[in-house]
């Protein structure tokens, strides 16, 4: 559980964690909100709980796959932009683009598909993809760099004094 891949794999858990921790909360306090909802169990400890571990699956397997964050690093790279707050604003914003949209999308399929049919999943994956955006966002531009301190004390690994890669 050591080295660069493993920085990674430690990057990509703990942001999924809190991704999905707040998806779930969100999608179901919204959901449970709906006129006429209002009475039914929605948002319930079981509901967050299995919301909760089908989005950070999928959230795993997006973020060891979907090299999210790399692309957010180029287009940064390709704004001319060497560091600082406004870098980091454009890496998580790409890298929230990809990580909400495929997160929050396939986890709303997977729970709603087979009850509501493609109307109510598209209705339902609308409705709170919004937010949902601006929220994911926000909480990775925070929590980023505190997910590297951590992967690199868990790892043994740090980015920022590995040798640059071959051309």
């Amino acid at each position: 559980m050591k080295g660069p891949v493993w920085f990674g794999r430690w990057v990509n858990c703990i942001m999924n964690i809190l991704m999905c921790a707040l998806l779930a909360t969100y999608v179901l306090w919204t959901v449970q909100h709906v006129p006429g909802n209002e009475a039914l169990p929605i948002l319930t400890p079981l509901s967050w709980f299995v919301s909760f571990i089908d989005s950070f699956f999928i959230g795993m397997f997006i973020g060891d796959w979907i090299p999210a964050l790399n692309w957010g690093n180029k287009l940064a790279d390709g704004l001319k932009l060497k560091g600082g707050f406004l870098r980091h604003i454009v890496s998580v914003a790409v890298l929230a683009v990809v990580m909400i949209t495929c997160v929050s999308f396939l986890a709303c399929y997977i729970s709603n598909i087979q009850t509501l049919g493609w109307e109510g999943f598209l209705g339902t994956w609308t409705m709170v993809y919004p937010v949902l955006l601006v929220l994911g966002f926000v909480l990775e531009a925070v929590t980023l760099p505190l997910a590297f301190k951590i992967a690199t004390a868990i790892s043994g690994f740090d980015p920022a004094k590995a040798p640059a890669p071959e051309a």
